[in-house]
C-alpha cells in the first residue's frame, strides 16, 4: 500500500511506467517526485488519475513527455498538490505513445484541455494556453469587468468572490482618488497555504493566477501580457 503521508518513500527496482499504474490501480492521491541527473520534475496524481506534471518550465503532457524519457529515475511519493487538471488522456495511452516516442521521435500529445468558453475565441484561447503552459500556475479564475466568471480551472467560491472583492475595491479607491491616479496593474496576495495569488485587472478581463509560492510574479505577468498583446508582423 503506497501511502503519500510517509515522506521520502522510495522504490528502488521499480520502473517509472510500472509504478505510475499502480497508483492509478490504487486510485492514489500523491505527489509522484522523479529526478535523474538530467532534471527533475513531478507527477500529480488526484485519486489515481494523473491530472497534471512539471518538469523543467514545462507542464502538462509535455512534461509527462519529459519525465518518462529520462534515464535511470529515481521516485518519490509525498503529499498531494491542488493542481489544475492538465492532462487529459489515460494513463495507458500515454504510456503507449510514450513508448513509441521514444521509437521513432513522434509527440505525443493533443493540445490541453480548454474550457468551452475558450474554443470559440482566439484571445481567450491564447491566453489560457500560455496559462496552462506554466508549471508554476496550479489554478486559473478569469472574470469579465462585471466581476462575472469567463472561465476557471476549480470552482472555489470564496476565492472568486475574494478576487472580484479586492478588485472592485480597488478600483473604488482609485476613483475616490481621482481619475489622474492609475492601476493597480497587479495585485499579489500572499495565502497561509503558502502559494501567490496575482490579480491582473484588465479593461476586458480580470485574470487571477494561483502560484507556487517560489513563482515569479513579475515573470509571470510579463508572459500574460505578451499573450493578450502579441507583436505584430511586419510586412514585406
Amino acid at each position: 500500500m503506497i501511502n503519500p503521508g510517509q515522506a521520502d518513500q522510495n522504490f528502488p527496482g521499480v520502473s517509472l511506467p510500472s509504478f505510475l499504474q499502480l497508483l492509478e490501480h490504487e486510485h492514489t492521491s500523491c505527489t509522484l517526485t522523479v529526478t535523474s541527473e538530467e532534471k527533475s520534475g513531478a507527477f500529480f496524481f488526484k485519486e489515481g488519475q494523473l491530472i497534471d506534471a512539471g518538469c523543467d518550465g514545462k507542464a502538462g503532457l509535455e512534461a509527462v513527455q519529459a519525465l518518462l524519457a529520462l534515464r535511470n529515475p529515481a521516485f518519490r511519493v509525498s503529499e498531494p498538490e491542488d493542481r489544475m487538471t492538465r492532462v487529459n488522456q489515460s494513463l495507458a495511452r500515454i504510456l503507449l505513445h510514450a513508448s513509441a516516442a521514444g521509437e521513432d521521435g513522434a509527440s505525443l500529445f493533443d493540445e490541453p484541455p480548454l474550457p468551452e468558453a475558450a474554443k470559440k475565441h482566439p484571445l481567450l484561447r491564447r491566453l489560457l494556453a500560455e496559462i496552462m503552459a506554466m508549471p508554476e500556475v496550479r489554478h486559473y479564475y478569469l472574470f469579465n469587468p462585471q466581476g462575472k466568471s469567463v472561465a476557471r480551472s476549480l470552482d472555489n467560491r470564496q476565492l472568486c468572490n475574494f478576487i472580484t472583492y479586492t478588485v472592485m475595491s480597488s478600483l473604488q479607491m482609485r476613483q475616490s482618488l481621482g481619475c489622474e491616479v492609475k492601476g493597480p496593474h497587479s495585485i499579489q496576495v500572499a495565502l497561509g497555504s503558502g502559494e501567490l495569488l496575482l490579480i491582473l485587472p484588465g479593461i476586458g478581463l480580470i485574470i487571477a493566477l494561483l502560484l507556487d509560492g517560489q513563482a515569479s510574479a513579475q515573470a509571470v505577468t510579463n508572459r500574460i501580457r505578451a499573450a493578450l498583446h502579441p507583436p505584430k508582423k511586419v510586412r514585406g
